[in-house]
């Protein structure tokens, strides 16, 4: 697990996108950062030889609608597929390409791991709020744990607030 600066952080959430708790880059996003006309890169992911199943399990030909309004094709596709198009672009910016977009993915799939920890974590702290709050409603010597507990409970809780925070954009969809 690398640490990243802020600024890589920032870079790495606009070159990868999530859905469903999976990463995934467009072609669009390998033209920018190559230099390269869309429609070229485009060409390249229809020419590479790879199987079918492959292909079909790591390129998802979608539309995006263009700055005229008009539908565009365009791949989304998943690490596996980047790095295999990718692979075959040669030079300095092929190899920067290359490392920049290992990093992107490895960054993210720590954040969602980080995300599913936080989730469980707060899952396991609604659950123990519960019995504790269940507890102090059976006796008096209920009530004297309670106290105790929902002390350290809300210093828990003001944790977990504080962590789940940095993770809230990786909830949903973010589109390309």
């Amino acid at each position: 697990m690398s640490t990243l600066t802020q600024a890589q952080e920032a870079q790495f959430r606009e070159l990868v996108i999530t859905q469903h708790g999976d990463a995934f880059t467009t072609s669009r996003k390998v033209a920018e950062l190559f230099g390269k006309d869309h429609r070229n890169v485009l060409r390249a992911i229809r020419l590479l030889d790879c199987d079918e199943e492959f292909t079909a399990l790591n390129f998802e030909l979608t539309d995006f609608i263009d700055k005229n309004g008009d539908p565009r094709p365009e791949y989304l596709m998943t690490k596996d597929g980047m790095v295999f198009l990718v692979m075959g672009f040669t030079g300095k910016q092929a190899a920067q390409f290359k490392l920049l977009y290992i990093r992107a993915f490895n960054w993210m799939a720590e954040q969602l791991r980080i995300a599913h920890e936080l989730t469980n974590w707060q899952h396991d702290f609604t659950r123990r709020e519960a019995v504790s709050v269940a507890n102090g409603t059976v006796h008096g010597q209920g009530l004297a744990r309670r106290r105790i507990e929902k002390h350290a409970l809300s210093q828990e809780q003001a944790v977990i607030h504080a962590k789940l925070q940095l993770c809230l954009n990786l909830t949903g969809e973010e589109a390309a």
